[in-house]
């Protein structure tokens, strides 16, 4: 295959995973929130007792955005903040009744349409989509790592 025909098609690969972060971007706007608030909020609802760091390594965010958004979820009373027993310094983040009913209402349609978008490959488009992210991704950490 000819350098060319592999950057035409790295770009191409670019232009869809920058499409598919616009189509999340515009939702969030939408919903009159940022884009990384619309992902934390989907994180805090996936994970149990999840701190301010396990939503920085889950999310692959940097830590002064997380406490910026935690803060200001809180300040709007979506989430509450809880001691841990091991140390009270470290506090766990937990949607409160607002926050379950705000993401209640906002999370269901991504997931939906998430899912009904992987629904609509077939198996065989399915499993190449699945298998050739995974060895691009890997590809792609080694190459940056040299």
């Amino acid at each position: 295959m000819s350098k060319e025909v592999v950057e035409r098609q790295s770009q191409e690969f670019c232009e869809a995973w920058q499409g598919i972060d616009s189509i999340y971007e515009d939702y969030a706007r939408r919903m009159n929130i940022s884009y990384t608030t619309l992902y934390i909020l989907n994180l805090i609802s996936q994970l149990d007792d999840c701190t301010q760091k396990d939503i920085c390594e889950r999310g692959r965010l940097p830590k002064q955005t997380v406490n910026s958004v935690v803060t200001s979820l809180y300040k709007q009373g979506l989430v509450e903040l809880r001691e841990t027993p091991e140390d009270r310094r470290v506090k766990t983040v937990h949607l409160t009744d607002k926050g379950r009913d705000y993401t209640g209402r906002i999370l269901p349609h991504v997931q939906q349409a998430e899912y009904e978008a992987m629904a609509g490959l077939t198996q065989e488009e399915r499993n190449g989509l699945l298998l050739g992210m995974q060895r691009y991704c890997e590809l792609f950490r080694e190459k940056m790592l040299e």
